[in-house]
């Protein structure tokens, strides 16, 4: 019983009112009666029940009990807890998107960044249950969206996520693997993975940022944009040029992006138009490898109001005799 309390506790204020209303009636009972405004006084003593007081007093302390009695039930004591435990259909999903200028080579048309865009809008029409968060990176990795339900609202914020529009030049997928570690736990979700999209990460603070996540129980996958062959990166009505002056070529960096996932516990695969790359990543939905039972229980109590009403009955059953309500 050390558990016992209220699930409407607003319920018991109505107790001192429904005392008070008991106790005006008792005091109102102390006066005359209606008979003893239509019988002559003489004949009063010798018409009347001598005995109506006491009954009168029997049915106002039922009465009162009987009030408390529904009033306590109405409140719902509980005292007992039901577990219940609470189902996620899929561990959640940070999307770690490459914004730098890189992605702007043009091997596969119109360009790796427009065809990562579609590429995660595709992932996000796939996800039908679980969240996702989307994180945008170049010199410096941003949340654009935290851990959610609302698809809808990360696929509309796709089309604006731009190099141009992003502050530090660069690419550093550590730090994008860094904030995606930080959402998920920030979230408190018990398993989750990363999927970077990128054309390239290699690198010591890749690895580092790599080890760190898997030690937090997530797993990275990658997906990798572009052609081995590769391409120029516009840039205006030209080309980027290194120091000597000449084009630099990008190239899809599959034997790293594939080591980095092997790392991570994840999966690689090659961008493809159709969906056998995101086949190839992510489970199918409801499948036993992204099923979570999260640690979790709602608070569901055995309400047992209800058994009152057998005090109630047995309270109320004396008003029935012949006589009582006099």
């Amino acid at each position: 019983m050390s558990d016992l309390h209220f699930l409407r506790p607003e319920w018991l204020l109505a107790i001192p009112a429904w005392l008070a209303l008991v106790a005006w009636a008792r005091w109102s009972a102390r006066g005359e009666s209606a008979w003893d405004r239509v019988c002559d006084p003489g004949l009063a003593p010798h018409v009347m029940d001598g005995g109506a007081p006491s009954r009168s007093r029997t049915f106002q302390l039922l009465a009162a009990l009987a009030g408390i009695v529904s009033i306590v039930a109405l409140a719902g004591p509980v005292w007992r807890e039901l577990p219940q435990p609470v189902f996620r259909g899929q561990a959640a999903l940070v999307i770690a998107l490459d914004v730098s200028r890189s992605m702007n080579a043009e091997d596969i048309a119109p360009s790796r960044l427009a065809r990562a865009r579609l590429k995660v809008r595709d992932i996000l029409d796939q996800r039908v249950d679980g969240q996702t968060a989307l994180v945008a990176y170049a010199g410096d990795a941003f949340t654009v969206t935290p851990l959610t339900d609302d698809a809808r609202t990360i696929a509309a914020l796709l089309p604006s996520l731009e190099p141009d529009m992003m502050p530090s030049p660069g690419s550093r997928p550590d730090r994008a693997l860094e904030r995606g570690l930080a959402l998920l736990r920030q979230a408190g979700t018990p398993r989750g993975r990363v999927l970077l999209v990128t054309d390239a990460a290699a690198g010591p603070r890749v690895d580092a940022a790599v080890e760190r996540l898997a030690g937090a129980g997530y797993t990275l996958s990658v997906i990798g944009v572009g052609t081995p062959g590769g391409a120029p990166i516009p840039d205006g009505d030209g080309f980027v040029r290194d120091d000597a002056g000449d084009v630099v070529v990008t190239a899809l960096d599959e034997p790293a992006l594939r080591a980095l996932a092997a790392r991570g516990g994840g999966t690689y695969a090659r961008y493809r138009v159709d969906d056998a790359d995101i086949e190839q990543i992510l489970p199918p939905s409801g499948s036993a490898g992204e099923a979570v039972t999260a640690a979790l229980e709602t608070d569901r109590w055995r309400e047992d109001g209800p058994w009152l009403l057998l005090v109630l009955v047995v309270a109320v059953l004396p008003l029935f005799r012949r006589g009582s309500l006099d």
